[in-house]
């Protein structure tokens, strides 16, 4: 029994006779010593509060350290980047990419022919592209674009548009809304877990289009959630 335990002690056996005493002395109806037994009651009770209370130390933040950062790998990367942006870029300027596996730069680092998806790239919806001593060496579309319709088919259908819209590359889409949305998800899916709920249901409303959904299962998969499922109103993550 270390010190204040034994002090915090004395005060409640010191309440517990002031107690007694005070229930005799209104008994005997002795009213000036029970108005200072009172007041000694409500010192005691003070004093006992006092040393119930235990001071916590705050719980100090741990400090991260900064990562170091290879600044000759990063500048590399960003030259790479700056290369095959300026390639696709200047056939395709609204185009938008993404690489196609997460292992892309160890295959380009060792001479690999790397995969990138494309989107708004005039119809191509990949590409395939190599790289030598940390610069693009070739960059060949693999998927042939949209063919214009000929005269004969222009003439038929007169009545329709001029030019039909180009088709969407989910899983670019897919990509960047789980990027966008991954940390919202992890928090929920916590919260959801803290509740004791066994799955998360991702509205329609906020998901890109029902088209995108298979490919938007397939990152969340990537991204380590493994059990997903569509309905009809969205997505299931169980857990």
């Amino acid at each position: 029994m270390n010190q204040k335990e034994y002090k915090r002690r004395m005060a409640y056996e010191a309440l517990i006779l002031l107690l007694l005493l005070a229930l005799l002395l209104f008994i005997t109806r002795l009213w000036p010593i029970l108005l200072l037994v009172i007041l000694g009651i409500f010192i005691a009770t003070l004093r006992l509060l006092f040393l119930s209370s235990r001071n916590v130390p705050p719980t100090q933040p741990p400090v991260l350290l900064p990562r170091k950062a290879d600044s000759k790998a990063q500048t590399a990367y960003c030259a790479l980047i700056e290369d095959i942006n300026a390639s696709i870029f200047q056939s395709h300027p609204d185009a938008r990419w993404i690489w196609e596996s997460p292992g892309a730069l160890r295959d380009l680092e060792a001479g690999k022919p790397v995969i990138i998806l494309l989107n708004r790239a005039g119809g191509y919806r990949r590409a395939e592209l190599r790289a030598e001593h940390g610069r693009l060496k070739s960059l060949v579309y693999l998927s042939a674009p949209v063919s214009p319709p000929k005269s004969s088919d222009l003439h038929a259908d007169s009545q329709s548009s001029d030019s039909e819209p180009l088709p969407e590359n989910y899983e670019l889409v897919a990509f960047e809304w789980v990027e966008a949305n991954m940390v919202s998800l992890n928090q929920r899916i916590n919260d959801a877990i803290g509740s004791g709920e066994t799955e998360l249901h991702i509205d329609r409303n906020d998901l890109p289009k029902p088209e995108s959904w298979s490919c938007v299962c397939k990152e969340l998969q990537r991204n380590g959630l493994q059990n997903v499922k569509i309905d009809a109103d969205g997505i299931k993550v169980l857990f």
